[in-house]
């Protein structure tokens, strides 16, 4: 019976590596997804910085071509004002062409706040293309190095579940259906290291004769948690 324990003991301990190399490249492909979306946010901002110059760029052609459109209205007005015939008719071409100068002049403020708005958008559309650059630098580094993780890991468990095999063969049946079940049942851990007359899983005590006949390598189950025990013997220290 020692000899099967001990196959049991390193049976678990393949169990253990294996479900922590499959959780593990679980996890990698939603890491992956992760920086994809980081660098999807990436592109996004970009394309806002991009949009938001574009319509500034169309705002200041368009206000470029109300101020031509203005300074010809005013000309025409200045033109007309040589060849009116009353003092009233010179006092209201007067008037409209002071009113078209200041429309004038809101349109050149107009423009260049424009050209402000346009230098800070420029800046920030230069800023997010730098983001993403280096992002997407940053992305495919930790790609790559998602992908020999990945590969170093696959390796692995193809070695711990042929490892994993051979045990079964050294394993009688019923013990291995036995562990099979516990260890359905308990999260996938069928074994309990004895220590101290203490059931390390639980560590719930037990009588010490079991905690005797388990040093000698006989077979019990703790009475807590159902787990299959086996001896584990305490590390000496030594005094100087």
């Amino acid at each position: 019976m020692k000899a099967e324990i001990s196959n049991l003991v390193k049976l678990q301990g393949r169990d253990d590596e294996i479900r922590t190399l499959e959780i593990r490249l679980a996890e990698i492909p939603k890491e992956v997804e992760e920086l994809e979306r980081e660098i999807a946010t990436e592109k996004k901002n970009l394309k806002d910085a991009e949009d938001a110059h574009t319509e500034a760029q169309k705002s200041q052609r368009a206000a470029e071509g109300e101020l031509a459109a203005k300074e010809e209205q005013r000309s025409k007005y200045e033109t007309q004002l040589m060849s009116v015939k009353s003092n009233e008719e010179y006092k209201a071409m007067q008037k409209q062409i002071e009113v078209v100068k200041r429309e004038i002049g809101d349109v050149e403020t107009k423009i260049l706040q424009g050209l402000d708005t346009l230098e800070e958008l420029e800046s920030k559309r230069a800023e997010r293309e730098r983001e993403l650059k280096e992002g997407q630098i940053k992305v495919s580094g930790m790609e790559k190095e998602l992908d020999v993780e990945k590969a170093k890991f696959e390796a692995e468990l193809a070695e711990r579940q042929a490892s994993r095999k051979e045990l079964l063969s050294l394993i009688p049946e019923d013990l291995l259906a036995e562990y099979q079940k516990i260890a359905n049942a308990r999260s996938g851990v069928a074994m309990a290291a004895a220590v101290d007359e203490r059931c390390q899983a639980c560590m719930v005590r037990m009588r010490p004769q079991v905690f005797h006949e388990l040093k000698l390598g006989d077979k019990h189950v703790c009475s807590s948690c159902s787990r299959i025990l086996y001896y584990l013997e305490e590390e000496k220290t030594t005094t100087i």
